[in-house]
């Protein structure tokens, strides 16, 4: 398997699956309006999930140029997944509510190794001190 498909493979599926619950966050659909519901959340919620469920999916398949954007929206979406996944659980919701999130989850987990792997290192400039220069750190 070539490099390129190694890594659009996951991320895709990812962005795919993140973009589609972010539409449905955003339009209200009635299954992420009533999980909000019952978790306890109050339904604004869904919206401004919506929002940056879209924005990280669009970042997953368009943000190349931008290595830390793409960092802060797998951050997101794990912070979003993992706290989906403990309001399951702590919920008491069983496997069928729960599981989602988790496949998710290591979906998420294996984008974004991919992403690390075969993502080039941003460049990074390093300032050096003159020679006979006192700094006070």
């Amino acid at each position: 398997m070539t490099t390129k498909l190694k890594y659009w493979i996951p991320t895709g599926l990812l962005a795919a699956m993140i973009f589609i619950s972010g539409v449905a966050n955003v339009t209200h659909q009635p299954r992420p309006m009533q999980a909000a519901l019952h978790l306890g959340y109050p339904p604004y919620i869904a919206t401004e999930l919506g929002i940056w469920k879209l924005l990280a999916a669009v970042t997953f398949v368009f943000g190349s140029r931008w290595p830390r954007l793409k960092e802060w929206a797998f951050a997101g979406v794990f912070f979003d997944l993992s706290g989906a996944l403990v309001a399951h659980t702590a919920s008491g919701d069983g496997l069928a509510d729960s599981a989602p999130a988790g496949v998710l989850l290591l979906l998420t987990g294996i984008a974004y190794v991919a992403h690390r792997r075969f993502t080039p290192e941003p460049h990074t400039t390093t300032v050096h001190t003159p020679v006979g220069v006192v700094t006070h750190d």
